[in-house]
């Protein structure tokens, strides 16, 4: 019979414990894995906490097939529906599948809370838009709005980003850029929509102090939200090279 330290090695909670304090992906990856063994005795919640962390391992990992895979368990759980969507939309948009990453984003915001609606609805508007599909994206973003709190400046300020790229006039344009800079948002995302939306109406010297920040702000960032903003640091630095070759 083994002793009490090293029953509770093997334990589920214990794995989650180390996983969550692993240095490096490998040894979260590691335990989040061996306190999955014995899955069919773990209550859902549990086993939805340790699939994350092999979601999130996979990911640092460059392990994209393996991320999507582990959503599809985290799925199965039932817990936390939008979180495990949303994570799997990630991944496969990561892989260029963006039809299915976007149905997965649409089941996100379907299954999300209403605390988290608006951002369910704001990530699904992103993805339509990053697609081409401008017009899709301005419905959704436009319910997103229904449901926005503290975070209504960065949602009107996106709406206003993707209308002036669809190459729409936007009404009350200063007041959104105003009320986004103000917001406490206007230091984090806000500097890409800010920047980009000084791109898109011609304010290079805007535009690239906004877009610089976002830059710095994101240069070291690990892997999963790397993941998360591929196309937005991809466009940034797009912006930023048409202005130098100016």
């Amino acid at each position: 019979m083994g002793s009490a330290k090293e029953v509770a090695a093997n334990e589920p909670e214990e794995h989650l414990s180390r996983a969550l304090g692993a240095g490096d992906p490998a040894t979260r990856l590691r335990h989040a894995q061996a306190g999955l063994r014995n899955s069919d005795d773990l209550d859902a919640d549990m086993r939805f906490l340790l699939l994350r962390q092999a979601y999130l391992a996979h990911v640092a990992l460059h392990q994209l097939h393996g991320a999507v895979e582990t959503t599809e368990a985290m799925i199965e759980t039932g817990v936390m529906l939008d979180v495990a969507y949303t994570d799997q939309s990630r991944a496969l948009a990561a892989m260029g599948r963006t039809e299915r990453a976007i149905e997965a984003q649409r089941a996100s915001a379907r299954n999300a809370p209403t605390a988290r609606r608006s951002f369910q609805l704001w990530s699904l508007a992103t993805l339509q838009h990053f697609a081409g599909e401008g017009d899709a994206a301005l419905k959704t973003i436009a319910r997103a709005l229904r449901f926005a709190g503290p975070d209504r400046p960065l949602i009107k300020a996106h709406r206003a980003y993707i209308a002036l790229d669809l190459g729409t006039i936007v009404s009350e344009l200063e007041t959104i850029r105003r009320e986004l800079a103000a917001s406490p948002s206007g230091q984090g995302y806000g500097q890409f929509l800010l920047g980009m939306i000084a791109h898109l109406l011609g304010d290079q010297p805007k535009a690239t102090v906004h877009l610089q920040a976002f830059l710095r702000r994101n240069a070291s960032i690990d892997e999963t939200k790397r993941l998360t903003l591929r196309e937005e640091l991809r466009r940034a630095r797009l912006a930023l090279a048409e202005f130098s070759s100016q």
